[in-house]
């Protein structure tokens, strides 16, 4: 009988979250998995822990691996999958006890490719007290391309459950023609978009059964830099990836949200950080570079075109306008 799913755990670095989060996934209620723990060539205990937890259940494989990063470990874990489906699990987090037994169950009664629960952000310290999900719960169910309008639907709070990798329950194929994209952070938002339009149905459980610690020296929680405008590169490839498909309603939203991150990510660098106009000049070429498509967007105003183009001729003529207009 087929494996029904593999539960993919990177692991760098988390030596005091580690119990916490291989426990988590050892007390499912659902127990027909395997579980792959990614030693991403961690430097602490983090491996030995590893190896223990393999001697003492073996539905659980140990990679170790060279140090290349979150999507590195997790692409590691891909290749040596058996599962029906995928799931995701970074190792500092950890999961409620009936997350699989619910988003499986889901999977299966509405021939769904990929299960989305609700996560909770939690702090370090905290332990947080599992609750019984309630029997009754309510589903919504999604094509490909309604899913990717949710991407930026401004009546959503909680758009990030629709980016990020660890709350959803995958159909294995789906990662057949598409890979995390290595030596990049914000690597979810570099391929969100491309499995959720492969798929052709998402269905909702509105659960929090996925519980994200919040730590302050976690890369995307480190002080602004400019490795962060990664973000930027990924939400500019996400435009250019729908308007290659033909999808022009979501090509204007996303080229729109790349406009308005990247003028935020652009201004917040030269404000917080002293050393980096060079990668500053590089990402205003290639923002320079989408002037022309932007300009023929017709969600963004003529106001905001006409800005756009004062920031192309001279970034602080732009940033001078945008000041005098709030005073």
């Amino acid at each position: 009988m087929k494996l029904k799913i593999s539960i993919i755990v990177p692991i760098y670095k988390v030596e005091s979250f580690l119990h916490k989060c291989i426990n988590s996934i050892l007390a499912q209620t659902f127990t027909d998995f395997e579980l792959i723990l990614v030693n991403d060539g961690s430097p602490d205990k983090c491996g030995s822990i590893c190896d223990q937890y393999a001697k003492t259940d073996d539905r659980i494989k140990v990679i170790h691996k060279q140090n290349g990063g979150l999507s590195s470990a997790r692409n590691a874990g891909i290749e040596v999958a058996k599962g029906e489906y995928i799931s995701f699990i970074d190792g500092d987090d950890y999961i409620d006890e009936e997350m699989f037994e619910i988003l499986y169950h889901n999977a299966i009664i509405h021939s769904s490719d990929v299960i989305v629960c609700d996560f909770e952000k939690v702090t370090e310290d905290e332990n947080h007290q599992k609750t019984k999900c309630e029997k009754e719960y309510s589903v919504q169910h999604f094509t490909n391309i309604q899913a990717l309008h949710q991407l930026y639907d401004p009546k959503i709070s909680d758009r990030d459950k629709w980016v990020i990798a660890c709350n959803k329950l995958y159909k294995r194929y789906l990662f057949n023609g598409s890979k995390f994209e290595e030596g990049k952070i914000f690597e979810d938002e570099f391929i969100a978009h491309k499995v959720l339009y492969d798929c052709k149905k998402i269905t909702i459980i509105p659960e929090k059964l996925y519980y994200y610690v919040q730590r302050s020296n976690s890369i995307v929680g480190s002080p602004f830099s400019t490795k962060k405008f990664d973000r930027v590169y990924a939400l500019k490839e996400r435009a250019h990836y729908f308007r290659t498909i033909k999808q022009y309603n979501l090509y204007y939203l996303a080229q729109r949200h790349f406009m308005d991150v990247f003028l935020w990510y652009y201004y917040k660098a030269k404000s917080d950080i002293t050393d980096g106009n060079k990668e500053l000049k590089t990402l205003k070429k290639k923002s320079n570079m989408s002037l022309v498509l932007m300009l023929r967007n017709p969600l963004i105003s003529w106001k905001q075109k006409v800005l756009l183009v004062s920031f192309v001729i001279n970034p602080s003529f732009y940033s001078f306008i945008i000041n005098w207009n709030k005073e």
